[in-house]
């Protein structure tokens, strides 16, 4: 009997699991975020300032990033909200 193809090794789309409206910036400017599983090593470093393109000015706090700008719940972002009630 010929073996069966295997699966995936199960590993998430790291990217889906991401706010496509979020980005980081450092001294130099827009981090590119070619790498999703690094994000959160750069987003401890206090150097690099979390931001959302939907409000441009705003600096988000860590703890918020981590529970809902890199999760699946990211369309639960209160910026969203306000994008969705003109």
């Amino acid at each position: 009997m010929p073996p069966m193809p295997r699966p995936g090794f199960g590993l998430p789309n790291l990217r889906r699991n991401v706010c496509p409206h979020f980005y980081m910036t450092g001294s130099r400017g827009a981090i590119p975020i070619q790498a999703p599983h690094l994000l959160k090593a750069l987003i401890r470093q206090d150097t690099n300032t979390s931001r959302c393109q939907l409000r441009g000015g705003v600096h988000m706090e860590q703890g918020y990033v981590n529970d809902v700008c890199l999760t699946p719940r990211f369309n639960q972002c209160v910026f969203y909200e306000d994008d969705l009630n003109p």
